[in-house]
């Protein structure tokens, strides 16, 4: 059987046969087709199926379904062994990035097409094998943020909201399991399968993370697994948040939840992160995501306490002492003078108040307190190192008063 169709103009006609791609030993007269080419008719003649509504079992007049089916899965399995001859070919003068871009982008939407409009699946697991080939010898250039195809988040949706329904019955209706579960409909709110390779590989292997540790998993334990693994999806940072929210609302005093909040952020400041992973590549991670909305909370209750008592006053910059370090820096310098009993107030945070509307840094005239308390309690290495360097600098000054 010959491989496929002619394709005359815009798809109007359809009779005459024409191979997309030609094997050893097939007549053929008219030039050879490249992968991008072959793919390129393949999508235009499934696209205009409803413009050439099926007759008598057939999706186009006068062509059975049955015979174009199988020559688009003979074409689809030949690519890989085509776009290697491509490839090494020394007639090939295309960006290779950009032409399998455009192979997968092609692949993902006849697949597509066949699944929401003829149902083969037969047809669409070669292309998933054909992508799977891409994803594995062209890495460098496969498009991990590109969309999946609808066949593959369909057998994955399935799949997985099973394997998660036992384990959310196993944790007692955890919510988190819920989320996790909410994650792929979250996606997918605007677009029916808007989920991305990423997201798919991220998800698929969290779920198998997750099973190989079903029989010592608790809620604490999954919690720490999203973070570790920077599960930044909207519905797990509304959540957190909502939390952080519900336990406020029990707590009466502007100070204590200012303590609180300042717990919370030390908390997720000491939390260990997967900085290579992460759910939603192009939104920030949940420790910014999380750190941030907390700092601006303290900040407004801050605000609020000040309005009450009247104490809204603002420190000109020009009167302030005017640095070159940074915050976290900052943060050191004066740990160092409380740990040295240079300083000796007796309680931390006030003083750090203090300090917060007094100094200013290179970066910033206005010292966010949250952001000055967090760096004083849990200091990076890397600000560590640095303030050595510096200690080593004074001690040359010292020499030289």
């Amino acid at each position: 059987m010959k491989s496929a169709i002619k394709l005359n103009g815009t798809a109007t006609s359809l009779s005459k046969y024409q191979p997309l791609f030609i094997t050893d030993g097939e007549p053929f007269s008219g030039p050879k087709l490249s992968v991008q080419q072959a793919l390129a008719k393949w999508y235009a003649i499934l696209a205009k199926r409803d413009d050439n509504p099926m007759t008598d079992g057939c999706m186009f007049t006068g062509f059975p379904e049955e015979d174009l089916c199988n020559s688009l899965k003979a074409d689809v399995e030949l690519i890989p062994v085509l776009l290697m001859e491509e490839f090494i070919s020394s007639s090939f003068h295309f960006d290779k990035g950009q032409y399998i871009k455009l192979v997968q982008a092609l692949l993902t939407n006849i697949s597509n097409e066949v699944f929401g409009k003829i149902n083969q699946n037969n047809i669409c697991i070669s292309i998933e094998t054909t992508l799977e080939f891409l994803q594995n010898f062209f890495y460098q250039y496969f498009e991990i943020h590109g969309l999946i195809t609808q066949f593959r988040f369909s057998q994955f949706r399935d799949s997985s909201i099973m394997k998660l329904d036992y384990l959310q019955l196993k944790l007692n209706d955890s919510k988190l399991i819920q989320i996790f579960k909410e994650a792929v409909s979250e996606q997918s709110a605007f677009n029916k399968f808007a989920i991305t390779w990423n997201q798919f590989i991220y998800l698929q292997n969290g779920i198998h993370e997750i099973e190989t540790r079903s029989s010592s998993l608790t809620e604490n334990v999954f919690r720490d697994f999203l973070y570790y693994h920077n599960f930044n999806a909207a519905c797990f940072i509304e959540h957190e948040i909502g939390l952080l929210k519900s336990e406020l609302q029990t707590i009466l005093l502007n100070t204590d939840k200012i303590a609180f909040l300042h717990g919370r952020l030390i908390t997720i400041s000491q939390l260990k992160f997967k900085a290579s992973t992460s759910f939603c590549p192009e939104q920030p991670s949940v420790k910014k995501q999380l750190t941030d909305w907390i700092n601006a909370e303290i900040k407004q209750i801050e605000l609020n306490e000040r309005i009450v008592f009247g104490n809204d006053l603002q420190i000109a910059v020009e009167n302030k002492i005017q640095t070159t370090l940074s915050v976290a820096k900052l943060a050191v310098l004066i740990r160092l003078l409380v740990v040295d009993k240079i300083i000796i107030n007796p309680t931390i945070a006030p003083m750090l108040k203090t300090v917060s509307k007094l100094f200013t840094t290179l970066q910033k005239d206005e010292i966010s307190f949250g952001s000055l308390e967090t760096k004083y309690h849990a200091p990076d290495k890397a600000t560590l190192n640095m303030m050595k360097d510096i200690m080593q600098k004074w001690t040359g000054i010292l020499g030289k008063l």
